[in-house]
């Protein structure tokens, strides 16, 4: 692993009530380990249908000549349900030097595979912070559960309710902040169920 997280911001968003639209937003604070210019990132998906796959959009500073700092490298990789896209950060980072790494992302589920939750990997990857946000329409009988688990055998150690932020427009946020997430098998994730109307 050439770079370590310091921190991680992921909001996941239902866009319609049908759960078909999806947008997200993830954001890094990375540590070059040692000098490095590519930065690999590995996500999962689980809805289908969608003809062609969307990529995420890096945002990014401009540089001199009016591009892009930060670039996708190449196609995105696609293995089951994982996904890895490679971004080329303009430059080579110094061992200790830090910088900022911002996607969003539209996705369709059509074929409505889409497994209810925003789940991050073991925390070892993260050595501040884990913020995970989630935003859905006020369905009915919504209830959302923060779960800590063990990333080898899925074992549940902590479940809670998360309460939510009421947003304009009858939308609902849920927030839930790790801090120091100094286990390397801790996976962290917000689930949620609601009634089928």
């Amino acid at each position: 692993m050439s770079f370590l997280f310091c921190k991680a911001e992921h909001h996941l968003e239902v866009v319609d009530r049908a759960s078909m639209t999806f947008r997200s937003e993830h954001k890094f604070v990375l540590e070059a380990i040692s000098p490095s210019r590519f930065f690999h990132h590995d996500y999962f998906w689980t809805g289908s249908g969608a003809e062609r796959e969307t990529l995420p959009e890096v945002v990014s500073e401009i540089d001199d000549w009016g591009f892009p700092q930060h670039r996708v490298h190449g196609p995105l990789i696609v293995e089951g349900k994982a996904r890895i896209l490679v971004v080329d950060l303009g430059r080579t980072l110094t061992a200790g030097e830090q910088t900022t790494v911002h996607f969003r992302h539209k996705m369709k589920d059509l074929n409505r595979t889409f497994e209810p939750m925003l789940r991050v990997r073991p925390s070892s990857q993260v050595r501040d912070r884990i913020t995970l946000k989630v935003t859905v329409p006020n369905w009915s009988g919504l209830e959302m559960h923060f779960r800590q688990f063990t990333h080898d055998t899925k074992k549940v150690l902590v479940s809670r309710k998360v309460e939510p932020q009421e947003l304009d427009g009858g939308r609902l946020m849920f927030e839930e902040v790790i801090v120091n997430p100094n286990s390397g098998n801790l996976g962290h994730k917000l689930e949620w169920t609601h009634d089928e109307t």
